[in-house]
């Protein structure tokens, strides 16, 4: 999963509202739109011919209620809600059925990049064998897991996989890799030392200054 965009589907019948989350989702990096759908028929045939990484769900269509998806959600297909439905009722539904996110339309991009970022954190966590505390926050969506002003869930994710396990990056490193500025990298990779995800440490490449190096933490069960 690392370094793979996620795979997105969009459900959504009024054209206005799907080119508008279509340009949203596509402006993030580390995600692909994979296609759309206006019916709950044909949403039903493309999640299981595509099975797609992430689900962007509408509640109300043509020829009846999204929330019928999430009983034949694949293994592995996160659902995000956008829709108008606020009612009780298709709040638990989604709840029940381990929707990940559920937006209000008119939906605020400030709040869809954040459930974006959110899903591509949860993905990348798939792949982890044990776990910190902070990304347990994040998986379970503590409200203290909230991120400090100036950074977002969305590069924080792709940081996070640009510093793979048993190997030790510089921050130039990971701004490569991720198409950051160093200083940016830098910031980012703080923050996961801060949240006890990285730790750092100094290399010598034999000429010139040490580099800092920052390598993942593997915390021991209990």
């Amino acid at each position: 999963m690392r370094d793979v965009p996620l795979k997105v589907l969009i459900v959504e019948d009024d054209p206005v509202a799907l080119r508008l989350h279509d340009a949203l989702v596509s402006a993030q990096p580390g995600f692909t739109v994979i296609g759309n759908a206006g019916t709950l028929r044909t949403a039903r045939a493309m999640l299981l011919g595509l099975r797609p990484d992430l689900l962007l769900l509408d509640v109300h269509l043509p020829d009846g209620r999204g929330l019928e998806l999430l009983e034949v959600l694949p293994s592995g297909t996160a659902c995000v809600l956008i829709t108008a439905a606020n009612d009780l009722g298709s709040v638990m539904t989604a709840l029940s059925h381990g929707a990940a996110d559920y937006l209000v339309k008119p939906v605020e991009p400030e709040r869809l990049t954040l459930a974006l970022g959110r899903a591509r954190e949860r993905a990348l966590l798939r792949g982890e064998g044990v776990l910190a505390q902070s990304q347990l926050d994040t998986l379970f969506g503590v409200p203290g897991a909230t991120l400090p002003s100036g950074f977002d869930h969305s590069t924080l994710a792709r940081v996070r996989a640009a510093v793979p396990s048993g190997e030790a990056v510089t921050a130039q490193e990971v701004a490569d890799r991720v198409n950051l500025s160093r200083v940016t990298a830098w910031r980012y990779l703080e923050l996961l030392r801060e949240k006890g995800e990285v730790q750092l440490t100094r290399s010598s490449a034999g000429v010139g200054r040490p580099a800092n190096r920052y390598r993942r933490t593997s915390p021991e069960p209990s």
